[in-house]
This record gives structure tokens, sequence and C-alpha cells, in this order.
């Protein structure tokens, strides 16, 4: 697996994420669930669009509110190798509609100078 320092990540929506299937990518989003036994996490993408993130190993924190996970996309899933939760404060400022617009604005410049082939 690619790790965080071993290169460079496309931020990604729900609606874009299968475009990067087996390709490095960071999803941010809110916690809808998280599956009984801790494996998965349920995110609303940036675009409102819910996605399944499969974790290496089961939680050992309560994880809600903002989340941004860094891993393998896989069709509509991220195959989750880290993620960063944000404190209920940062989370609740944050300006999700922005955010995403700013995905949309990056995946529309081409040549995608941000793209790694």
């Amino acid at each position: 697996m690619v790790s965080p320092a071993d290169g460079a990540r496309m931020r990604v929506n729900g609606a874009l994420l299968p475009q990067y299937h087996g390709q490095p990518v960071v999803l941010m989003g809110m916690v809808d669930k998280i599956d009984q036994s801790g494996m998965m996490i349920t995110v609303r993408a940036s675009d409102g669009q819910p996605i399944q993130v499969k974790l290496q190993e089961p939680l050992k924190e309560n994880v809600e509110g903002l989340i941004e996970c860094h891993g393998i996309g896989q069709s509509k899933q991220v195959l989750c190798e880290t993620y960063v939760t944000f404190p209920s404060r940062e989370a609740s400022d944050f300006d999700m509609d922005s955010y995403d617009q700013a995905i949309k604005l990056i995946h529309s410049v081409s040549p995608n100078p941000w793209k790694s082939d």
C-alpha cells in the first residue's frame, strides 16, 4: 500500500472517487455511521454522497463529525490507511460546500497539474 509519505494523493468527492480506483485519494466528509464491528465507517462526502470507508483495524476511539480519510479508492469505497478527525468546533465552522467547489475546480483544470500519473 501507499503511505502518505510515498507520494501525492488526489482529493476527491463521492462523484469523483470511482475515477481513482486503485489510486491514492483523500476523502473528506462527515461521519454518518459506524459499523458494529468498528471496521467500516459511512462518511457523507463533500458532495453529499455516502461513501464506505474500510479500516485496516477496528476503531479504538469514538469517531464523529468531520473526518479526512487517506487511502486507496475502490469504486464507492476508500480502503483507509489513515484518518484525521477534527474537534467539533472546527467541524461546525468548516464550509463543506466551498470545499466541494474547490474539489470540482481542481478537477476541472486540463491538464490537471495536481494529478499524479
